[in-house]
């Protein structure tokens, strides 16, 4: 007979404290207090491994439940119930008891025959305190954390994202798509170039295969996503935007573990191998075959990629260890193939290699880097209505050096990083061109560069109900000579009303070069033309910790812009007199302000019901500037209303998971409608805008899924049906029209334009997936 209790298990509880928080709060782990004797019923399969890894939840009082059980049903309901039935100390922050969520490791052993167990001894308390082994897998709630997070398990549930981690971002409240079927959006009111993404604490080239694709990394090493919307901790830099930063997801190196999943537009798998010295080394990829699907689709298009990741970490010695991190991809994908006026070609390549040493010194942590880069970019678009026609060959060289000091209720980090960068880029000549984009062809054609930044952020706590961040950075930007620099400076507080609430403050400020309109490989952080870009970033809110496991959060934001490259990829930059005449057109450079409020309602992805409900009401205007023909001459400074002024966005999640395996998910995504319109210099020399806002956007998406559990193996067959509703978004006026304005672009016409619909993105993803 197998025994699940006192003298069968070894239970081992890990505690890793996010390291922003463990320095600024005395935290104490959870340990357990008694845990029952339960027999395991016969005809129930052990795994080999002998261990079972459960997901619980700590509560202040000491109860405890299983979010997450990795073996077969009927051993998780036994299992379920010893937990239930136990007893643990709480963790705690300044001696309060706190809510935890700590991985489980229980490994079953054999007990003895029950006539063997009567001669043994009976076991002490003692006994039970020496089986708990603390290592390094629980998370303490993280009550001070600014992010908006999403775990690895809820994200792969929620339909229309792919399963992709980083295309929650449009998930997330505030945030405005930019179309229907595009991954990226403007954050609290910047463009997309202006959102730094990160894996690892390592900035990501291209976030999305053929730019609106799958994403480039894969989502088994991704253990969560955070989004900073606005005025995150001075350790991030270089944005204008926020900061999507995907945290590597630490996996046992017990025995070799994997995952294998075949979707309709591609494959991907992952493989983690244990190395000896504590250390593993993870392989993972992805080959995409989307034209088939294109092809049934009768879609104008052909696309290939594919990329790769690999991380490994080797123990050096008791106090150090060392890292290698590498991640790439490549892209060709051609839209309108058959139509030579219409073609919009993307050629795009990245890889990252960074070798680290970690190194540990009383209570400093001391990290060094040296990473090379390739990046590898080639837009051509035809009609010159989607992008700007641009190219980039880059190479790049640098090191990067942080160290952390910590102690109870204080953190400080100190760090820096340069790097050369080496070959040309090349960019659109011609000033009137559909996408404002910034371009400098002689800066930007220059191939040597250099681009550094050093800052220090340090965390306290100086009382039990309030935690304080306070730091600044550097950044410099030099392009054959021309430098560019700044400085940005960041705070927060943080007010902590018991375990009912906590009330936020946050400010700072972001710098960033004038770079492309979209994050591609060696475009979208590399200065295109000379001048910096400047965001002034504050927000305040309350979080709510309410029963049943759900938070609740209001936030208000106001962001103020100064040179921002607007990017309004749906405005027509020309500027028409009377008779649709050229005059002029908008300088790409805008002074502004973005400003809101929303609305958060979570509930953790698990068993039973999950929700995710995120609204933003939203308000954005800028101070353009209307140039001559010459590119020199100022015609006029005039209030300028952005295509991104939408005032509404909604996303809705609810999910449904059994224990028996079934997931059903549904998830509705409606925003209000976006202005379009043009600029006109009317009879007095005025320039005047005319706005058209479009109708309203929704869509719906749903999956249905079932997972087997055996044990050290998961099997998942799921469909997702993206765009259920083959919605369509308002792509532009038409200019075929009875009005002469709508066909002159000048004069507010009679009757609002006709609009040209997109073609509705719509497809069933099915998928079949392994994990061992």
């Amino acid at each position: 007979m197998r025994w699940l209790g006192r003298s069968a298990p070894c239970l081992a509880l890990s505690l890793c404290v996010w390291a922003g928080l463990a320095s600024a709060q005395d935290l104490v782990p959870p340990r357990v207090k008694s845990l029952p004797v339960v027999e395991v019923p016969p005809g129930l399969e052990v795994p080999e491994s002998a261990t079972v890894r459960l997901l619980v939840r700590i509560e202040p009082e000491g109860s405890a439940v299983v979010e997450r059980c990795d073996a077969e049903r009927a051993l998780c309901d036994v299992i379920d119930q010893a937990i239930a039935d136990s007893e643990f100390v709480p963790a705690t922050r300044d001696g309060n008891p706190v809510s935890s969520r700590v991985q489980v490791d229980i490994r079953l052993t054999i007990a003895p025959a029950a006539e063997d167990a009567s001669d043994s001894p009976p076991e002490t308390e003692r006994d039970t305190a020496d089986a708990l082994v603390f290592s390094e897998t629980a998370e303490v709630d993280a009550r001070t954390r600014q992010a908006i997070e999403l775990e690895l398990e809820g994200i792969r549930n929620i339909p229309g994202t792919l399963g992709d981690p980083y295309r929650t971002l449009l998930l997330m409240p505030c945030v405005v798509p930019i179309a229907n079927g595009q991954p990226y959006g403007y954050v609290c009111g910047a463009p997309p170039s202006g959102t730094a993404y990160l894996y690892d604490d390592l900035r990501i080239p291209l976030l999305f295969h053929s730019a609106v694709g799958a994403a480039t990394i894969h989502p088994a090493i991704i253990r969560e996503v955070n989004l900073y919307p606005s005025a995150p901790t001075a350790r991030y830099g270089r944005f204008t935007g926020g900061v999507m930063s995907g945290d590597p997801r630490t996996i046992p190196n017990d025995r070799v573990h994997g995952e294998a999943e075949l979707r309709t537009i591609d494959v991907s798998g992952m493989l983690n191998v244990p190395l000896p010295k504590e250390g593993s080394m993870t392989f993972s990829g992805a080959y995409g075959f989307p034209n088939l699907l294109l092809g049934a689709l009768n879609v104008d298009a052909t696309v290939d990629y594919w990329d790769y990741q690999y991380r490994a970490d080797v123990a050096m010695s008791a106090r150090s260890r060392f890292q290698l991190v590498a991640f790439g991809g490549r892209d060709n994908s051609v839209v309108d193939e058959s139509q030579p006026s219409e073609r919009l070609a993307l050629g795009l390549q990245f890889h990252r290699v960074e070798t680290r040493f970690v190194g540990q010194l009383d209570k400093w942590e001391v990290v060094g880097t040296m990473l090379y880069g390739y990046d590898f970019s080639n837009v051509e678009d035809s009609s010159a209505q989607n992008l700007s026609n641009a190219s980039a060959n880059i190479h790049r060289f640098g090191p990067r050096l942080w160290a952390t000091y910590t102690a109870p209720k204080f953190q400080v980090r100190l760090g820096g990083d340069v790097a050369g960068l080496f070959g040309p880029i090349r960019c659109n000549e011609d000033p009137i061109a559909d996408i404002p984009t910034p371009c400098d062809p002689d800066f930007a054609a220059q191939t040597r560069r250099v681009i550094g930044g050093v800052y220090v952020d340090a965390n306290v706590a100086p009382i039990k109900w309030l935690d304080l961040s306070v730091g600044v950075r550097g950044d410099v930007w030099n392009t054959a000579g021309e430098r560019d620099a700044g400085v940005s400076p960041r705070a927060r507080a943080t007010f902590h009303a018991l375990d009912i609430a906590d009330v936020f403050v946050g400010w700072g400020f972001g710098i960033l070069p004038a770079v492309y309109s979209i994050p591609l490989p060696g475009l979208g952080d590399v200065p295109l033309e000379p001048g910096l870009q400047r965001a002034n970033q504050t927000e305040a809110g309350v979080r709510f910790f309410l029963p049943y496991e759900l938070t609740l959060e209001a936030r208000g934001y106001i962001n103020l812009y100064r040179d921002i490259r607007f990017v309004d990829i749906f405005t027509n930059p020309e500027i028409n007199s009377q008779g649709g005449i050229l005059e002029g057109f908008i300088d790409d450079a805008a002074d502004g302000k973005s400003y809101g409020a929303t609305l958060l309602l979570q509930r953790p992805f698990q068993i039973g019901f999950s929700t995710f409900f995120a609204y933003t009401l939203g308000f954005s205007d800028l101070t353009a500037t209307a140039l001559a023909l010459d590119g020199i001459t100022v015609i006029q400074d005039f209030d300028y209303t952005p295509s991104y002024d939408v005032r509404h966005v909604l996303n809705a999640v609810l999910a449904w998971q059994a224990k028996f395996g079934l997931i059903i998910s549904a998830r509705m995504s409606t925003r209000s409608g976006r202005t379009e319109g043009w600029v006109w210099l009317d009879d007095n020399g005025v320039v005047q805008q005319y706005i058209q806002r479009v109708p309203w956007f929704t869509r719906l998406d749903a999956s249905i899924a079932y997972e087997w559990a055996k044990p050290g193996r998961r099997m998942r067959i799921a469909l997702e049906w993206v765009n259920i509703t083959q919605a369509r978004d308002a792509q532009e006026l038409s200019e075929q029209s009875t009005e002469e304005a709508c066909r002159s672009r000048s004069g507010v016409p009679a009757e609002p334009c006709p609009l040209v619909f997109t073609t509705a993105i719509w497809f069933p993803n099915l998928s079949f997936r392994t994990t061992f």
